[in-house]
């Protein structure tokens, strides 16, 4: 780390602090096992972004045939790491491209003259709370190849950066036919941003009256999250599309699930979603919670309409 601190030093008393993840940066590569059975491959990077330290990368195994998978780490303060001043210690959180959790590990390494020795480590499952050592583990010198760049989270916006606008499109007719919602951020459009076809009929003044896009707390993090409504069905239910904001990877994720919902109730107080949906003679009522990461059914049941 001391060698970042000083190029920030140098770069503060210049005033040339910059954005750029490849300004300020320091790699760490490590090769080797889990249990002595398992190849692993750990690949990151470190860079300061609005006045905060940002570690991110990649693991791979190589044994598993899947593209590397996202990590974000944090510096851990630990009696270790208070001792000895070469000492570091990082935890990681491994995100799949839906932004579910895959993986937690730590590594604790030692600095010898710019440097990064590999000391000790593990990683665990964190639906089953499995944990597997790291062994074998040496320290290389170049990014490998399967690294595919240095991850967006290390030089993306925050969420209080990133504002919403929105735009709507008519027929000849003046019926509203697609909804376009953009994100910016530093003066740039950044992800998400789309259009999207309307469901139901609008037209006149329902376009500037209705409330298009929201930003709830969706999944229950204390962080605004993004609600897209994308119409209704003939029996009046509101239809959504929605997306969460990971802190962490500084990304939203969309939720494949709202696409199921109708009329979904936010519910802060007991951490639930509840959809109801309608047909000609029942009303279908389904609850879900958040689960590591993911939203999940935890209950169903159908009322008759009398």
């Amino acid at each position: 780390m001391r060698t970042i601190l000083f190029a920030l030093m140098t770069l503060c008393a210049t005033g040339l602090m910059a954005q750029n993840v490849d300004d300020i940066y320091e790699k760490h590569v490590y090769t080797g096992k889990l249990n002595g059975n398992i190849p692993i491959e750990i690949a990151f990077q470190t860079s300061y972004n609005e006045d905060e330290w940002l570690h991110a990368g990649y693991v791979f195994y190589p044994r598993a045939g899947n593209a590397p998978i996202l990590i974000v780490g944090r510096n851990i303060d630990n009696a270790e790491t208070r001792n000895n001043e070469n000492t570091y210690c990082m935890g990681f959180e491994e995100y799949l491209p839906d932004g579910s959790l895959s993986g937690q590990f730590e590594i604790t390494y030692t600095e010898v003259e710019g440097d990064y020795y590999f000391k000790k480590g593990w990683w665990k499952n964190p639906a089953t709370g499995k944990v597997l050592k790291m062994t074998d583990m040496t320290e290389e010198y170049d990014l490998p190849e399967w690294y595919p760049g240095a991850p967006a989270t290390l030089s993306a916006p925050d969420r209080d950066e990133i504002k919403f606008r929105h735009s709507l499109t008519k027929d000849k007719d003046g019926w509203f036919q697609t909804l376009s919602v953009e994100a910016w951020a530093r003066g740039k459009k950044v992800e998400p941003s789309f259009e999207e076809s309307l469901m139901g009929a609008f037209r006149g003044e329902q376009g500037q009256l209705l409330h298009w896009v929201s930003e709830p707390d969706i999944n229950f993090d204390n962080v605004p999250d993004l609600l897209i409504y994308v119409g209704n069905t003939h029996h009046g239910r509101g239809l959504y599309k929605a997306y969460v904001w990971n802190p962490a990877t500084r990304m939203f994720y969309y939720v494949s699930e709202f696409d199921e919902m109708q009329e979904p109730d936010i519910d802060a107080t007991r951490k639930t979603i509840t959809s109801t949906i309608r047909d000609v003679d029942n009303l279908y009522i389904d609850e879900y919670k958040w689960k590591n990461g993911k939203l999940r059914t935890v209950s169903s049941k159908k009322e008759i309409i009398r």
